[in-house]
């Protein structure tokens, strides 16, 4: 079923059936015992909350359809008689209308959201949470010294845990702010100053514990450009870092307020890995060790936690399996850099 089926009045059937994960031969069975024994029960239960919430939609959407049309026929009906009539009510009540008609859907969305995705993070370990309303503190991210300056913020996906014995928090992060720009008028060749939304990140932060405590702060930022490292021998208060490895000088730019510190924890190893790191996700990573805790930010990076559409069975089955594999790529920062291990961090 697809939404123009669902329109023109398609049965509303709950599919049962064979369901199929994806993920490595190695995870699969391990994989499929948690569903069997977790997922799969409730799923039952939500697939029968699904088809009742797509019948009431379709209700709400044929009486809409019925208001919009007698408003459209009365506005008509109006203009042609001179009488008093507000030609824009028609499309304010659709827009009305249709924001109503979905509502179960997006009432049904939000309930598998809070209640069968934390089930399905338990994978990871029972101390594992999913939310949508917790966040990670702005006021240290911004105390870190790595993303830029902003207007707004907002928050997406939130996950906490720990695997390997390493405590970590990944949060969904978009900054934007407002931009004024002078832009040329087509038709009467004036300029004209308007005001934009750029978006200054959007992308993931990681925060981990670290094995060694630190006393300074040291960030790591990609590369600015031959032109700024020559100039700039500062950034925000910090100082500076001149590392003895060419190739990660080219990539990355250091600035530290201790100086023996942040020799100790950009180590050669940790320099290997944080570039394989960086491979890994694109090139896309910079971190901060900053209040006993490293910090890692992956721009244009986002976790795709989205349920399928509410016109496929709710077994959950891809939606698992899409979780397994973007929770793997995330363990992999942990795993590249040894974070697991006594390595000095």
């Amino acid at each position: 079923m697809n939404i123009l089926t669902f329109i023109l009045g398609v049965p509303i059937r709950a599919v049962r059936g064979p369901v199929s994960l994806s993920a490595d031969l190695e995870a699969l069975p391990q994989l499929q015992v948690y569903y069997d024994k977790n997922i799969a029960p409730i799923s039952r239960k939500y697939e029968t909350q699904r088809v009742a919430c797509l019948k009431a939609a379709r209700k709400r959407l044929y009486l809409s359809f019925i208001i919009v049309l007698g408003l459209t026929l009365l506005t008509v009906i109006g203009y042609r008689s001179g009488a008093a009539y507000f030609p824009p009510l028609p499309l304010l009540a659709l827009l009305g209308l249709g924001w109503w008609s979905f509502a179960p859907v997006r009432d049904f969305k939000q309930s598998v959201q809070q209640h069968v995705y934390p089930l399905m993070f338990k994978y990871f370990g029972e101390d594992f949470v999913y939310s949508r309303e917790m966040r990670l503190d702005m006021n240290r991210l911004v105390a870190a010294k790595v993303l830029p300056h902003y207007d707004k913020v907002r928050f997406g996906d939130y996950i906490q845990g720990c695997y390997k014995g390493v405590d970590l928090m990944i949060n969904e992060l978009t900054l934007t702010k407002k931009v004024t720009v002078e832009t040329q008028d087509i038709n009467s060749n004036r300029r004209r100053t308007v005001t934009r939304t750029h978006t200054l990140f959007h992308g993931l932060v990681v925060e981990l514990n670290s094995h060694k405590a630190f006393t300074g702060h040291t960030v790591v930022l990609r590369d600015r450009g031959g032109l700024v490292n020559f100039v700039s021998d500062s950034y925000a208060g910090l100082t500076r870092v001149k590392l003895e490895d060419p190739q990660f000088e080219k990539e990355f730019d250091v600035f530290s307020t201790d100086q023996v510190e942040s020799r100790y924890l950009l180590n050669t190893a940790f320099m290997e890995r944080l570039q394989q790191l960086a491979k890994h996700f694109g090139g896309d990573v910079q971190c901060a060790f900053f209040r006993n805790k490293l910090m890692m930010f992956l721009p244009n990076r986002s976790i795709h936690f989205n349920m399928q559409s509410i016109f496929n069975g709710t077994t959950f089955s891809a939606e698992f399996s899409q979780i397994n594999r973007e929770m793997k790529q995330l363990f992999a920062i942990i795993e590249i850099l040894k974070l697991n291990q006594h390595t000095g961090l």
